[in-house]
């Protein structure tokens, strides 16, 4: 499975992108919701998003929003650290951080 990690703090992308390599997937990654969009205006395309929320450019209700109009069915997984008005695309599923790893295996499975 190929997953997008969008995530603008470096230590918990690390995190994130080694647990899902060493789980399996493919990763790609990207430092905000900005370099997301632009990846997915190059024509990348993944078959599921785990996206924080907070982040410069655009944030991760944004992201999911412009991935899941190309991609309908896209499981989307947004991790948080704040509590904060939850626009989620219909589907998506929220985590707060901290996290485990294993939280977002299981919800991706394999």
């Amino acid at each position: 499975m190929k997953v997008l990690v969008v995530e603008d703090d470096p230590f918990i992308r690390e995190m994130a992108v080694t647990g899902l390599e060493d789980a399996g997937h493919e990763v790609i990654e990207a430092a905000s919701g900005g370099e997301a969009l632009r990846l997915l205006q190059a024509g990348i395309a993944v078959d599921a998003l785990l996206t924080d929320v907070r982040m410069p450019e655009a944030n991760g209700w944004e992201v999911a929003r412009a991935y899941r109009e190309r991609f309908p069915d896209l499981p989307v997984l947004y991790v948080t650290g704040y509590s904060e008005q939850m626009q989620p695309v219909p589907g998506g599923i929220i985590i707060s951080k901290p996290y485990r790893m294993s939280q977002v295996i299981n919800v991706l499975g394999k």
